[in-house]
């Protein structure tokens, strides 16, 4: 069977460490913030709301995560990608579950399919959203959590 084919996720473990990775650069930056990780279905996996952090941040990190598992893309690149389709745009932002604020960004890992002549393809394993603070501050934890999570690569 090839990788195209089977299921790969964030691990519990993979989650514990993203979640780590952002707590620790939000309370740097001096923020508090809502969590959402998702694995590939976009189905959650952990959501933590930091002391503080708004109420609504909670959902919207949910739909952040989920928005980025969708489209294997960083929900920041929205604007941009659509500035020059406002109708589109506008379309998208009335779906449910779409939010194309920033602060949701795609778990992508190279993974070598050996059926497939060792072919090495990004796979999705999951996505993670964060909100409650600015949409910079927001980019910057997920991103955290991003790197935290390639630090331990081999293990995800």
């Amino acid at each position: 069977m090839t990788t195209s084919h089977l299921l790969h996720e964030l691990s519990e473990d993979a989650a514990l460490t993203m979640l780590s990775a952002v707590r620790a650069h939000a309370q740097q930056l001096g923020v508090a913030v809502c969590i959402a990780i998702v694995g590939p279905q976009g189905l959650p996996i952990l959501r933590f709301r930091m002391q503080g952090a708004p109420l609504h941040s909670a959902e919207y990190a949910d739909d952040k995560a989920y928005t980025a598992a969708s489209f294997k893309r960083p929900t920041h690149q929205w604007d941009e990608r659509l500035e020059a389709h406002p109708k589109v745009q506008q379309a998208l932002a009335g779906h449910p579950r779409m939010l194309m604020l920033g602060g949701g960004v795609p778990v992508l890992m190279p993974i070598t399919d050996p059926a497939e002549t060792g072919i090495t393809n990004d796979v999705l394993l999951g996505a993670i959203g964060v909100s409650g603070a600015s949409v910079e501050q927001d980019i910057q934890c997920a991103e955290a959590a991003i790197a935290a999570l390639r630090a331990l690569a081999p293990n995800t």
